[in-house]
């Protein structure tokens, strides 16, 4: 049985193949594409659906080893170092003549008991200020600026519970567990050569308020501003500002000293009692500023951020940095992480916000900023132009470019 020749089939069916030229169809090609294209796009969401499974599991496990280790969110003050109790049983400090102790009583001073002792300067304002029940206290006057302002004159008039509040904070730095003036002071002052500061004596800001004079009375040697411009939203016969009514009252000072600068924070808060309208004028208390101080460089706003501002208007009227010191939170709206007014006139001056831990520049912010305005977190949002509110308890961080954890 011989064996089958296949050569001239496998011949022929090599011409035929290399004769063969298939048809071009652009359409079967377009087809082609789009399902590969979509393969591609499945396989990546399929990886990136891992990943985001992965992270937040990851995030979860990181909560979890959080838990019971949590920080309480509420600050804690800076409370001034409580000096020992002094043997003389007067209420008042008396100034003796210093007279070279003998050796043998420096002898049984023991170390600790000499570190502790308390510096022998004393503080111009505990001696100003010795006791906090002061029956009577004469004023000076603000620097007038009409008429009306100039019937003002410096009475002795009586302490109220709120004024002797206000001296005992400053003299104990017992302000509250928001400290927000005093800790951003601490941060920024020395950055803001030539400052004067404005600050809204309203009632709810006293806290923040006292903070100021608490900071300076600890901070001796630091940069001190030119001035001081407290401002109530009252005109100078102690009523509220109204269109077409008398101006503001303004309350400047030139020595921030805090001994010296208390009388006139004390008068200040005596003309904000018949005030009542959210809105500040404040704006018009920043103008006076640099009306009055022409050589100041930054404009430090110290502002209730509850309350907006009613004089807008008069915004292109300044020239120079503001610098917002933003004191609370909005209130009940606490979809906002602050009142709209205040970044309008940060930004329209170049100037700056701050808060509690945060210090924002409207013109570089990064759309991984986040704030925190009380007990709340916020981000930004670049499509909004806004920071949004978070539900988390903690700064979040953003993963991947869009996820916050």
């Amino acid at each position: 049985m011989s064996e089958q020749n296949d050569k001239r089939l496998h011949d022929w069916v090599r011409q035929s193949l290399a004769a063969h030229q298939p048809a071009y169809i652009p359409a079967d090609w377009e087809r082609l594409k789009r399902q590969r294209q979509r393969r591609r796009r499945w396989r990546g969401a399929l990886w990136i659906s891992v990943g985001i499974v992965l992270i937040g599991m990851l995030g979860w496990l990181w909560r979890q080893t959080r838990t019971g280790r949590r920080v309480p969110s509420a600050l804690t003050t800076v409370q001034p170092t409580e000096l020992p109790p002094t043997e003389s049983p007067e209420p008042r400090p008396t100034i003796r003549p210093k007279t070279p102790a003998p050796t043998a009583a420096v002898s049984r001073v023991s170390r600790s008991r000499a570190a502790v002792l308390p510096s022998p300067q004393v503080d111009p304002f505990l001696l100003r200020y010795p006791t906090e029940s002061i029956p009577a206290l004469r004023i000076p006057t603000a620097l007038p600026t009409a008429l009306t302002e100039r019937i003002h004159q410096g009475q002795p008039v009586a302490i109220s519970p709120e004024e002797t509040a206000i001296i005992r904070q400053v003299k104990t730095g017992d302000f509250g567990s928001d400290s927000t003036a005093y800790r951003v002071l601490d941060r920024n002052l020395r950055q803001w050569p030539a400052a004067v500061i404005v600050c809204d004596m309203t009632t709810s800001m006293y806290p923040y308020t006292t903070q100021l004079l608490t900071w300076f009375r600890k901070n001796t040697a630091a940069i001190a501003p030119q001035g001081f411009v407290f401002f109530t939203d009252c005109d100078s016969l102690g009523q509220q500002t109204r269109p077409g009514g008398l101006p503001g009252r303004m309350y400047v000072s030139r020595d921030v000293r805090p001994a010296n600068t208390l009388p006139l924070l004390l008068e200040a808060a005596r003309n904000t009692v018949n005030n009542k309208d959210d809105a500040e004028n404040t704006v018009e208390a920043l103008i006076r500023a640099q009306t009055e101080f022409p050589q100041a460089r930054h404009l430090i706003l110290v502002a209730d951020n509850l309350s907006q501002v009613k004089d807008m208007p008069l915004l292109n009227r300044l020239t120079k940095p503001v610098h917002v010191v933003l004191c609370g939170t909005t209130g009940s709206d606490t979809a906002r992480a602050y009142q709209p007014d205040y970044y309008q006139l940060a930004e329209q001056t170049h100037g700056s916000i701050h808060t509690l831990e945060d210090d924002l520049n409207p013109a570089t912010v990064s759309p991984t900023q986040t704030v925190r305005v009380g007990t709340r977190y916020y981000r930004y949002s670049p499509r909004r132009k806004q920071f949004k509110l978070t539900p988390y308890d903690h700064r979040p961080r953003r993963f991947l470019k869009f996820v916050w954890l």
